[in-house]
C-alpha cells in the first residue's frame, strides 16, 4: 500500500481518496492491498480488469480537467449496472495507453 494512500471499504463499496495520483501500475498491488485487508468485500466479485478499467477512466477523466471533483476519487461498487460495466470497459481500454 502506497504511504498516503487512503481508502474505505464497505460491504458493497471502496471509496480510493484522491486516486488520480496513483499511476496505473500501481492499481493492481493497491487492489491487492485492499483485498487482503478487506476480503470481505462485495466488490471482489467484479475482476481485477473491470476495476482497473473504472479507475482507469476517472484518472483519464481528472487529467482532461472534467469533472474533477468527482474524478479525483474513485469508488469502485457492487453490484455495477450493465451500463456502467460495459461504458467502463470501452473507454477503460481506450484511455489506458493515455494515463500516466
Amino acid at each position: 500500500m502506497s504511504e498516503g494512500f487512503n481508502y474505505s471499504v464497505s460491504e458493497g463499496n471502496i471509496h480510493l481518496e484522491e486516486s488520480f495520483k496513483v499511476p496505473k501500475g500501481d492499481f493492481e498491488r493497491e487492489l491487492a492491498a485492499i483485498r487482503e485487508q478487506h476480503p470481505q468485500s462485495l466488490v471482489w466479485n467484479r475482476s481485477l480488469a473491470s476495476l482497473k478499467m473504472e479507475w482507469a477512466v476517472h484518472n483519464a477523466l481528472y487529467a482532461l480537467g472534467l469533472l474533477r471533483s468527482r474524478t479525483s476519487h474513485t469508488d469502485l461498487n457492487w453490484p455495477q449496472s450493465w451500463l456502467f460495466r460495459i461504458g467502463y470497459a470501452i473507454i477503460g481500454k481506450i484511455v489506458w495507453p493515455f494515463i500516466k
